[in-house]
């Protein structure tokens, strides 16, 4: 009994590892970070802007309706609940500073991620 009690511990360990990322990751300035791209299930994403300027957080439904979550600070953390096939864009506006980003993702983390030049 003792060992599958183990062994169930195991198990649902590896799968919790299996559904989170974490990455820090630079954002060149006026470009964006893009998490999210095509089809994929829902997510938490778990933010901490860890660099000197601040990041404006945008979200773009499944038909391309775009939102703006705030502006996530410098030495600030959000939370964002991403639903199914949404993405969610860290837009970093600053001319000559790169913006960094603490990212923890809880849920689908099998979706896309890349950069974007910020529109005009």
């Amino acid at each position: 009994m003792k060992k599958l009690l183990i062994f169930t511990f195991f198990i649902a360990g590896v799968f919790q590892a299996c559904q989170t990322l974490k990455s820090q990751t630079y954002i060149d300035p006026q470009k964006s970070f893009v998490l999210g791209e095509g089809k994929h299930g829902s997510y938490v994403a778990q933010i901490q802007n860890v660099g000197k300027g601040d990041l404006e957080v945008i979200q773009v439904s499944e038909k391309g309706v775009a939102t703006s979550l705030g502006i996530l600070k410098s030495k600030e953390k959000g939370k964002y609940q991403v639903s199914n096939n949404t993405t969610v864009q860290f837009k970093n506006d600053n001319a000559s500073e790169k913006g960094i980003i603490d990212i923890r993702l809880v849920g689908d983390t099998n979706l896309s991620m890349g950069y974007r030049g910020n529109n005009p």
